[in-house]
């Protein structure tokens, strides 16, 4: 596949380049110009030198299908009963950037939220849509991230106004089409001065099959976290088992803020996911608690970044991989400190769980430490199940199948309780199906 096969490249015709006014229609044009000059990266180069790029690129990449609304009203109805049970606070659905809804957000909005499509945010929001979006997420961060800069149809916008605390979630059901589709969410969410917020951003539907035609998703997702404020921020990935799958998240918080990420894949057959804070202000404090669950010939490739571009800032980093059959779990995780940024504390852990002889797992930490006055480290394991325990539970009459069964819920249960309630169920459930024909 060559990188600028016409076939590739993102035509002037794309309708989506004329949406907006014309400042969004600029930026729309430079990203598109950006990722049509940018080469490929090579694959000796660094974050990719496990996935090959071409794969994420798509014939004709303005096209889009229809969402798979069976498995969206699945969940959908799901999502609402939680809402109706009030461990939620509104609901916002999403088939593949064409049809945004959202569901109990009356209260919300008496109290000066704005949950909205952001194309809406665009018209009525335009001073903060203007001032955040393409802020951290943009042509200059990479040709993927160019091209969903470029060809994003609608997505969503969160404003939580200074001193608001949201008590329950809101949940975002983001759904893609079948198979041969691509679609480009994305998310801008900004959290105001002493505010609260906790988001379940849940990405669904796509292939059903990687023997037919891919599905493919190119998101992007902004969060701003202003002086002293509090975001929890967990990202689901169930996408079906035909997606190619690529994400770029990224977060900068203020002075005192508070930042909490949890990345959760479980599905698409390839997927390729960057989560990345950057601590803005003295006092900020970042914590990500990352799980993934792979089977059959799933491959993930994930990275993470911490970067202290303030003095006095904590970040801690705990991803959790279970592997299973012949899948593949490539990391990748970066600390860097400033120059200036002194007094900071940063921690990084990768623990890889090998349940079967063809699985593979590779762990990278990177620091990039540019003063002495830290507090730093970082640590990585891959293995088997420990042997011991296994025998311990053997001896104890408890069959081989539950023995391990009971060894990998123990692996994961800390990171599953840090997830919402109206969640944990259903991870619970993602997991146990991972397990239950072993």
């Amino acid at each position: 596949m060559h990188q600028n096969n016409s076939q590739y490249l993102i035509p002037e015709t794309s309708a989506e380049l004329e949406r907006g006014p014309l400042w969004l229609r600029e930026r729309r044009q430079i990203s598109r110009e950006s990722f049509n000059k940018t080469p490929l990266p090579g694959r000796g180069v660094h974050l990719w030198r496990y996935t090959d790029p071409a794969r994420f690129l798509v014939p004709q990449v303005d096209a889009v299908d229809t969402a798979y609304r069976e498995d969206h009203d699945a969940v959908e109805k799901t999502a609402l009963k939680h809402l109706a049970e009030g461990n939620l606070t509104g609901l916002v659905t999403d088939l593949s950037g064409r049809e945004i809804r959202g569901y109990g957000l009356g209260e919300l909005t008496a109290r000066g939220v704005i949950i909205t499509s952001l194309s809406e945010a665009v018209r009525e929001h335009h001073d903060v849509v203007e001032q955040h979006l393409y802020g951290l997420v943009n042509s200059r961060t990479g040709k993927f991230e160019a091209m969903n800069s470029a060809l994003w149809n609608d997505g969503i916008f969160i404003f939580v106004p200074d001193g608001t605390t949201i008590t329950e979630p809101i949940h975002l059901l983001r759904t893609a089409g079948q198979a041969g589709s691509v679609q480009y969410p994305r998310l801008l969410v900004v959290v105001g001065r002493n505010a609260e917020l906790t988001l379940i951003d849940e990405y669904g539907g796509g292939s059903l099959s990687s023997e037919s035609d891919a599905s493919y998703t190119n998101g992007a997702v902004e969060i701003v976290g202003l002086e002293n404020s509090r975001t929890r921020y967990v990202a689901l990935q169930r996408q079906a088992q035909g997606m190619n799958s690529y994400l770029t998240h990224r977060a900068r918080i203020e002075r005192g803020a508070n930042m909490l990420t949890i990345p959760l894949g479980f599905g698409s057959a390839l997927a390729k996911h960057s989560f990345g804070v950057i601590l803005n202000g003295e006092g900020a404090e970042s914590n990500m608690y990352g799980l993934l669950f792979g089977t059959g010939h799933q491959h993930f490739d994930n990275h993470t970044l911490h970067l202290h571009a303030s003095g006095q800032t904590t970040s801690n980093i705990n991803l959790k991989v279970v592997l299973r059959d012949k899948a593949l779990s490539a990391y990748t995780g970066l600390i860097r400190i400033e120059k200036h940024s002194r007094g900071c504390e940063a921690y990084q852990e990768n623990r890889n769980l090998l349940l079967d002889q063809g699985t593979k797992a590779e762990t990278i930490p990177e620091l990039e430490i540019l003063n002495e006055d830290v507090s730093c480290s970082h640590g990585a394991t891959v293995g088997p199940i420990d042997p011991e325990s296994l025998f311990y539970l053997r001896s104890r009459g408890i069959q081989q199948k539950e023995a391990v069964r009971m060894i990998v819920s123990g692996f994961v249960t800390p990171t599953l309780a840090l997830v919402p309630k109206d969640l944990r169920e259903r991870l619970g459930i993602f997991v146990a199906q991972r397990l239950e024909d072993m």
